[in-house]
């Protein structure tokens, strides 16, 4: 596949590409540059909190949060 580099150094991807990686318009996307070569590829998006208090299994359910940091915070004073 090809491409044209614009005026204003703007790169359109070709429909073909843009399927088999699934690019949305608005999408951001991660830039290498190696050599003489620059790749594009979809950003990776960092996941909530949520997504890792369950994949903990709950080991913070029943636990007051904001509690168990201001004995944490106090500890250091010591």
């Amino acid at each position: 596949m090809q491409t044209t580099v614009s005026t204003k150094y703007q790169v359109v991807i070709p429909k073909e590409a843009r399927k088999k990686i699934k690019i949305k318009p608005g999408q951001k996307m991660d830039v290498e540059v190696v050599e003489n070569r620059v790749t594009f590829s979809p950003a990776r998006v960092a996941k909530p909190m949520e997504y890792y208090y369950k994949k903990l299994g709950g080991i913070w359910e029943g636990v007051d949060i904001d509690k168990y940091l201001e004995e944490e915070r106090n500890s250091w004073d010591d």
